[in-house]
């Protein structure tokens, strides 16, 4: 009788000692999203599980430029970023499309994209 309990307790550790050995696997990452407040509008940042990125809008120009740049840098740093894969910018008022010059002088930016032509007049394109 004790043969067997010593055998069946060798053949329980033996088959359970590797699972309790094994980590479960990591969660997969979600979608991640950076709204970053910049003053008269939003910046948004997307991280897909896949990695890479997509950035709407870069807030402010002028003196708010590098204010805005330094947000949307904190939000880059977050997700551990190199590089903006992907710069949407959604129409031309200054508070979306102002910061750009200021942004991209400090992170690569590898493809640019907007919706074309401005079809209001230039005073209101740079107003709020």
């Amino acid at each position: 009788m004790r043969a067997s309990i010593g055998w069946l307790s060798i053949l329980v550790l033996s088959v359970a000692g590797p699972a309790a050995q094994t980590r479960p696997a990591a969660p997969a990452r979600g979608l991640d999203i950076y709204v970053v407040d910049v003053e008269g509008g939003n910046a948004t940042l997307f991280v897909p599980p896949s990695g890479g990125s997509v950035l709407i809008d870069t807030g402010n120009g002028g003196a708010a430029a590098v204010r805005d740049a330094d947000r949307i840098m904190a939000a880059v740093k977050a997700a551990g970023l190199t590089q903006i894969d992907h710069l949407i910018t959604t129409h031309w008022h200054g508070d979306h499309f102002g910061g750009m010059a200021e942004l991209s002088s400090r992170i690569p930016i590898a493809e640019y994209i907007d919706h074309g032509a401005n079809v209001q007049p230039a005073a209101a394109a740079f107003g709020a």
